[in-house]
């Protein structure tokens, strides 16, 4: 209970120099919205139609819209051996006020994990990361109540955000939409947490062993980390469960060119089946979908659906065959879900869901938080 007893005595410390205005039970836990994952993609490209195939068949074989995926299962080929996924957990506290300035205040705790498995299957906990951040706008203070706040927070677990501060998550909210704004800017620090334990595990990859990590590859300090491995390609496989739903994809040249919205083009793909491969971020990302569920198990064409992506440092078409095995494997990891106990469970991987587990069960509570953070 320590950090979370500390930063309750900073806040009761800190109204010496502001009032608070509470929120109801103390700490008010805010909830993701569904599509948050697509809207935070959105922020890290503006990118909306893509015709560069980013594929290279093996002896000029011509490139498919759709290739086979059938399962290979771990104990045929071991090539997923770590997994990375970070988690939040953030709470609206009250709000600051100071003559005619105010500013909502957060708590919010983030975390990242890496899990590795063994050739049993069994997993081990690698590296769990926690950190605490306390939230506020200091553009909505006086400096003499943020330098105060910045003073108490010395020394102690807890790290103080500028709510204001821009980076590219939490730059699509307006200012005076704060109380959202510290959601994005929860989200880009989970991310940025993600790649300090990704470049930890880096070292420890090879052709044989792969990291699968959890969202978009595009995160710019995780592509930094990646373009710094080499001219090849990175052993990283970035899988996203929820992706944008506005791209527009072309398929083909001159009259007889296919163009494609990403409902027409995945509700044609077929169980245990992939897409052609689409380049990215001026070539330095290649992506593509998979189908991991029958359309007749799912409510959704695009549910059981994942994208898949990986850095191509040299800019250059990754072989088909790579796909191809990277997607089939991909396959075989989807069972065991946790079927009705979360609402992405017909996309997910379950060492993935391993690790966010891992992550929430070292949180604090919410009854703990609301108990402890009463502000009287």
């Amino acid at each position: 209970m320590e950090p979370v007893r500390q930063i309750r005595e900073i806040l009761k410390a800190w109204r010496e120099k502001v009032e608070v205005l509470p929120a109801a039970g103390g700490a008010l836990e805010e909830m993701l919205y569904p599509d948050i994952e697509e809207r935070d993609e959105r922020a890290l490209s503006d990118e909306r139609i893509f015709e560069t195939i980013w594929e290279r068949a093996k002896g000029g074989e011509k490139v498919s819209l759709y290739r086979p995926t059938p399962p290979i299962t771990r104990t045929d080929t071991h090539l997923f051996r770590y997994f990375l996924d970070g988690s939040l957990r953030s709470y609206f506290l009250g709000t600051a006020l100071e003559g005619d300035r105010d500013t909502p205040i957060h708590y919010a705790q983030i975390g990242a994990c890496v899990l590795f498995r063994r050739d049993d299957g069994t997993v081990q906990r690698e590296h769990l990361e926690i950190r605490h951040l306390l939230l506020a706008s200091k553009q909505r203070l006086s400096e003499e109540a943020w330098l105060f706040l910045e003073n108490l927070c010395r020394n102690t677990p807890a790290v103080l955000e500028d709510l204001a501060a821009p980076d590219v998550i939490s730059r699509t909210y307006s200012d005076a939409d704060l109380r959202n704004r510290a959601g994005g800017k929860t989200r880009y620090r989970m991310r940025v947490l993600e790649a300090e334990l990704m470049r930890k595990i880096l070292p420890k990859l090879s052709d044989d062993c792969w990291l699968v990590a959890d969202g978009s590859l595009m995160f710019q300090p995780i592509l930094q980390s990646l373009k710094e491995y080499g001219e090849t390609i990175p052993p990283v496989l970035g899988v996203s469960k929820n992706f944008r739903k506005d791209p527009q994809f072309v398929f083909g040249r001159g009259p007889r060119a296919e163009r494609f919205s990403i409902y027409s083009l995945l509700a044609s793909l077929k169980h245990e089946h992939r897409t052609a491969v689409f380049s990215a971020h001026k070539g330095q990302i290649a992506f593509w979908y998979v189908r991991l569920r029958p359309q007749g198990a799912v409510d959704y064409p695009l549910m059981g659906v994942v994208k898949c992506e990986l850095i191509t440092p040299n800019q250059e078409p990754v072989p088909s065959e790579l796909v191809d095995l990277l997607s089939r494997i991909l396959v075989a990891e989807r069972n065991v879900t946790p079927h009705g106990r979360d609402r992405r469970w017909h996309a997910h991987l379950y060492p993935i869901y391993l690790a966010e587990q891992a992550i929430r069960n070292a949180f604090y509570s919410r009854e703990v938080v609301q108990q402890l953070m009463r502000w009287r």
